[in-house]
């Protein structure tokens, strides 16, 4: 001990006094380091059933994979059913949770309809271990079938097996129209038509359009508070602008704070660094006069545009 206060003295220059204090503190430091591994070499718990563990792991999952999400207390009865008509309680003893089954009922009662098997795995949220399971129950066609009638002209004449020329002419059982909304002039109920729009999201959708002043591109749905990607890209394809869109602008030189403020693509902030390039740079004149505002890239540019009077 003598022999490492003098070390320790020489080395780094310590007085007596300070060498005494530092040999506890390095002692204490060393005990520090090795303790951990000595606490686990005389405490520490070892785990040597890995692969049981793995095995059993493995067997809850397979039971998992296959069974289906049941309400409690309702018994799992799987028949054929019409998922158009099938009642509330009925889709529950299949094996539909509750939140789904009230789901697809609102579908309908929006003037929804399933056509064929694959349409009920389009409702939002609808497992899709849920739907394998359901599908050798579902009283519905795998894929839209067409039927042939005769008609007196407009066919290429066929040859039947007694010599006579029949005229026949394939048609679509569905009607083809594509199912469209235009989203500057539908309301709250033509939104709860898509898949996956509830009230909460027809009734957002339309006060954001209102607090816009109108959509200019479909692609502003994605704005929308609480809107996800995948929703977003499942119902992006039934939404459409008609070529004509009058929009509610903002005279931008003229605008009071509160004005500015108010629009959902002008933040405080935004709305501070506009009326004070105003002040230093004079008038907006053009699109083009935006790019002085830091809080403004060129994509924000193409949105807010079209709100703002020069």
């Amino acid at each position: 001990m003598r022999r490492l206060k003098k070390l320790i003295f020489r080395i780094f220059g310590f007085s007596k006094t300070e060498a005494n204090g530092a040999v506890p503190m390095i002692l204490l430091i060393a005990l520090c380091i090795v303790s951990p591994v000595i606490y686990k070499s005389l405490f520490g718990l070892r785990y040597d059933t890995f692969s049981e563990d793995q095995q059993l792991l493995d067997s809850l999952v397979a039971q998992l994979q296959f069974e289906l999400p049941a309400e409690e207390g309702i018994e799992i009865r799987l028949q054929p059913f019409d998922p158009n008509v099938a009642s509330v309680e009925e889709l529950e003893s299949l094996g539909v949770p509750a939140f789904l089954s009230r789901r697809i009922d609102n579908f309908r009662k929006a003037g929804g309809r399933f056509t064929i098997k694959s349409d009920l795995a389009k409702i939002y949220d609808f497992p899709d271990t849920l739907y394998q399971n359901l599908v050798p129950y579902i009283s519905l066609p795998d894929k839209v079938e067409r039927i042939v009638s005769v008609v007196e002209a407009k066919a290429k004449p066929v040859k039947s097996s007694n010599n006579r020329a029949s005229f026949i002419n394939s048609e679509d059982r569905y009607d083809n129209k594509p199912f469209m909304i235009d989203i500057n002039s539908a309301d709250s109920l033509d939104f709860q038509k898509l898949y996956g729009i509830g009230p909460s999201y027809s009734r957002r959708l339309v006060a954001f359009r209102e607090a816009l002043g109108g959509y200019h591109a479909v692609e502003q749905v994605r704005d929308l508070y609480g809107m996800t990607d995948s929703l977003y890209y499942q119902i992006k394809s039934f939404l459409t602008i008609s070529d004509t869109v009058t929009l509610k602008v903002i005279p931008i030189n003229v605008a009071t704070f509160q004005q500015l403020n108010a629009h959902p693509y002008i933040s405080y902030e935004l709305t501070k660094e506009i009326l004070s390039a105003k002040s230093k740079y004079g008038k907006f004149k053009q699109l083009e006069d935006l790019k002085r505002l830091t809080l403004l890239d060129s994509l924000s540019i193409a949105k807010l545009g079209p709100y703002l009077k020069f």
